[in-house]
């Protein structure tokens, strides 16, 4: 069982005189945790598609939307995999350096 402390005279009183009953309570602000910046994923990711092999030349940034500004968390991107050569699209061409097939095998 939980115990209210008394409710101070003055704040009583202020009561009172602005018309606020004790029970009523606060009304929230709208959340602006709601609003989603457009193209982010459910996560807050904003992702671009996969583009048609292009050499590896071009590399895309993935923004987290949830971050304002938004921020830079990893690049996308075409490699050619480092064991057998073929080209993949990564996910992270930092960290990603072999297609599927081949961290399978290993």
């Amino acid at each position: 069982m939980t115990t209210h402390a008394p409710v101070p005279e003055w704040l009583a009183l202020w009561r009172e005189q602005q018309g606020v009953s004790a029970r009523q309570q606060p009304v929230a602000a709208p959340s602006t945790r709601e609003r989603r910046t457009r193209g982010a994923d459910g996560l807050g990711f904003v992702e671009p598609r996969q583009w048609p092999w292009d050499g590896g030349t071009r590399r895309e940034p993935v923004l987290d939307a949830d971050r304002h500004p938004p921020r830079v968390v990893r690049h996308v991107g075409w490699r050619s995999c480092l064991r057998c050569s073929r080209p993949f699209f990564s996910a992270d061409v930092a960290r990603v350096r072999m297609c599927d097939p081949c961290k399978e095998a290993i």
